[in-house]
């Protein structure tokens, strides 16, 4: 077991040391999945894979990133977003929130990935009977959230995203200094090993010195409340930080604090009540109840593409009723994150268009016209054959337009 923490940590330690490098070769490989379809057999199952893991090891450099950037001095320590707020609350509130917004992150991550492989190895019949579990467990998971978040809009993602610079652990002194402060195990919490040895011993001596080394530099730079025993930045701290503005108007406007940022997060979304409510249930039984009418009717029909929009409409004009009518100055002056929300979903919308009767009918036709314009233009055609790449996934994947 020690063996184990010890291999974490080291990991810890390189990804810390080489945050900016790793992000960086993270984007570069995330933008290959995007062109990688259609460029060799078995394509579209490779991209995905990598899409799946890089998503997957991404949630755990996310989690290294954060623990590392609350060890930082507070001149340095980035701000988070209302949505990182809203969430990180909820998962260290809750451990059903935490385990089901984690299991739902993670269907979100690999459902074309499985999708795939299982058509791929056992047929359609299975590869449906999946589709309608993935999309019953999704289900599960959101009416968990909506009760453990006391009846508020569920956001997606439904656990923090990245938004720390890396940039922010180049300089070794802040690195050594979160590397200290974790400890062998932080990333596990604090866990006491009762057979230390001589030279564990050693090396704990080598690590009190080096921390009284790095505290004395920390004390230049912060400063610790008598009565609420927080750490401020130093009056130097405040002059070096300055000097990237161009008066004392722009340092002051910088430091200014928004409604949002003085909220409690579970204050940043309102709690539904009534017809809010009927619309929150309704956009997230809408997956499954589509998925089920498609597997009786067919992707022929038109049943199951008008029964989505218009579940989906109705919830548009639900919660726009809510937000009218119980909400204070209407959805005009809802929080950010309730905006950035819904406008995911009405972006949703799109998906529409490649679904169903109005993709054969409508969709697939102008592609299909478009592309064969193009393949001529030296631009434009590499466009159309990129979406030429892409319309088997958009035909054949049913989760590649589920906007689940």
């Amino acid at each position: 077991m020690s063996a184990l923490f010890s291999l974490l940590k080291r990991y810890d330690e390189l990804i810390l040391n080489n945050a900016s490098q790793i992000s960086s070769i993270e984007s570069s490989l995330r933008t290959l999945t995007y062109v990688l379809p259609g460029r060799f057999a078995d394509a579209e199952f490779t991209s995905e894979t990598l899409f799946a893991l890089l998503n997957l090891i991404g949630l755990y450099h996310d989690s290294i990133l954060v623990r590392a950037a609350e060890n930082l001095p507070p001149s340095k320590r980035p701000i988070p977003s209302p949505h990182n707020r809203y969430t990180r609350y909820w998962i260290n509130s809750s451990k059903a929130y935490q385990r089901a917004s984690f299991a739902l992150t993670f269907l979100q991550y690999t459902d074309v990935l499985m999708e795939m492989g299982v058509q791929k190895k056992w047929g359609k019949e299975v590869k449906w009977k999946l589709i309608i579990a993935i999309e019953l467990i999704k289900v599960i998971c959101r009416i968990l959230l909506l009760h453990k978040t006391q009846e508020r809009t569920i956001v997606n993602p439904a656990v923090p995203r990245r938004e720390i610079d890396p940039s922010i652990f180049n300089s070794d002194e802040s690195t050594t200094t979160i590397i200290n402060s974790n400890g062998a195990n932080g990333h596990l919490g604090n866990i006491t090993n009762n057979n230390n040895n001589y030279n564990n011993n050693i090396h704990n001596n080598n690590n009190i010195h080096n921390n009284i080394h790095n505290n004395k530099k920390e004390l230049s730079e912060t400063w610790t409340g008598r009565y609420t025993g927080q750490a401020h930045d130093s009056i130097s701290v405040v002059q070096k930080g300055a000097t990237q503005y161009s008066d004392v108007s722009d340092y002051l406007m910088n430091k200014v604090l928004m409604i949002e940022d003085v909220r409690k997060p579970p204050d940043l979304v309102h709690k539904l009540q009534g017809f809010g409510s009927i619309g929150e249930l309704l956009y997230i039984i809408r997956p499954l109840l589509y998925v089920l009418t498609l597997r009786r009717y067919g992707n022929r029909s038109w049943r199951p593409w008008l029964l989505s929009i218009s579940i989906e409409l109705a919830t548009r004009i639900l919660a726009s009723y809510y937000y009218k009518k119980r909400i204070p100055g209407g959805y005009r002056l809802s929080s950010s994150l309730e905006k950035e929300e819904q406008k995911r979903r009405i972006r949703q919308f799109f998906f529409y268009i490649l679904r169903g009767p109005f993709y054969e009918k409508f969709t697939k036709p102008r592609i299909n016209n478009f592309c064969q314009t193009v393949s001529n233009k030296p631009i434009l055609s590499l466009f159309g054959g990129i979406l030429r790449d892409y319309q088997p996934l958009w035909e054949n994947i049913y989760f590649y337009t589920a906007s689940s």
